[in-house]
């Protein structure tokens, strides 16, 4: 399974002294020690990710853990999106992209604004195809093998080894 992490929520997730880290560790667990699998990209995404998640996705992903989606191709879809919602409300457009890009899922994040979006059928026109959204720990059974979308597949725990080399990036 894979999921694209806002990153309004990937210090809650990667980050064990945040205050909300208990409603988000199910992830932290599931891809440190489970199938999980990290998507991200796109040129907006990766300007708000600050330097130390960009080490952390690039460990991740020589780990296997995560998948880059090309920036041209999220970039493309978003500039689309953005022209055929013009919302001030709206600002996630860059997520949609991505989402729709990778056919990911499950996205994690706190920004309510956009969960209608999210979920939206102008983006998303079947309904088996709408990704679920991960705000917390009740919602901890969405991390299961039956979200694993193709761009994600194998899917294998890491090693100790690895896992060694994320925890010393995350300071655990």
């Amino acid at each position: 399974m894979c999921i694209i992490i806002d990153t309004n929520s990937l210090g809650n997730v990667f980050n064990t002294f945040s205050q909300n880290h208990e409603e988000f560790e199910p992830i932290f667990k599931w891809i440190l020690e489970g199938k999980g699998k990290v998507v991200f990209g796109g040129t907006k995404y990766m300007s708000e990710i600050g330097p130390n998640y960009r080490k952390l996705f690039t460990e991740l992903r020589n780990a296997k853990k995560a998948v880059r989606v090309e920036n041209e191709k999220v970039d493309q879809l978003e500039a689309k999106i953005r022209n055929a919602v013009r919302d001030a409300d709206f600002d996630d457009q860059h997520i949609i992209a991505l989402l729709i890009s990778s056919g990911c899922k499950l996205i994690c994040s706190e920004d309510r604004r956009a969960y209608p979006y999210f979920r939206n059928l102008l983006f998303f026109k079947f309904a088996k195809k709408r990704p679920k959204i991960y705000r917390g720990r009740s919602n901890s059974p969405l991390l299961t093998d039956s979200n694993i979308s193709s761009i994600c597949r194998p899917c294998d725990p890491l090693s100790n080894r690895e896992k060694q080399r994320v925890n010393l990036i995350l300071n655990i």
